[in-house]
């Protein structure tokens, strides 16, 4: 079943058993309190010990368990088992990929990639390039974001 929206959602975890749903982590959202201030915990429609979660690019939204989906998402089912399935697993203080999903099942990486023909070899070349500044060169500053 696709769950249609935050409530569909609900309806549909809430069974004894059985089923498939697809969502996004989006549909946990839970808004703040009426004073604006946040903590509210997401309703828990299921706490089935059968229910398994697969999520995809698992990696970019399951970390911010303060007042984020991933938080919303565990309280809503805070007995489902969780996999994760990412090509760029993150370890972090704040980010941690098997911290949150736990040991790797499998890994697939380029050497096997290469190896299957899925891909071709990755060659790095390291190169230095001189460059001199003076005062007269305006200054470069760059970001993760913007370059000025």
């Amino acid at each position: 079943m696709q769950a249609e929206s935050r409530l569909h959602l609900r309806e549909l975890l809430a069974v004894e058993a059985g089923g498939a749903v697809f969502t996004t982590i989006h549909k946990f959202f839970s808004p703040s309190l009426e004073d604006g201030s946040k903590g509210d915990r997401h309703p828990t429609p299921s706490e089935r010990c059968n229910i398994v979660v697969i999520a995809d690019e698992a990696h970019r939204s399951q970390y911010d368990f303060i007042d984020g989906f991933a938080r919303h998402m565990r309280d809503a089912l805070p007995h489902a088992s969780f996999i994760g399935f990412t090509g760029t697993p993150i370890e972090l203080a704040d980010a941690n990929t098997r911290a949150v999903f736990g040991d790797y099942i499998s890994v697939y990486d380029v050497q096997r990639a290469v190896q299957d023909g899925a891909t071709v070899p990755i060659y790095y070349e390291s190169r230095l390039t001189n460059l001199a500044l003076d005062q007269t060169t305006p200054k470069l500053a760059f970001s993760r974001w913007e370059a000025a």
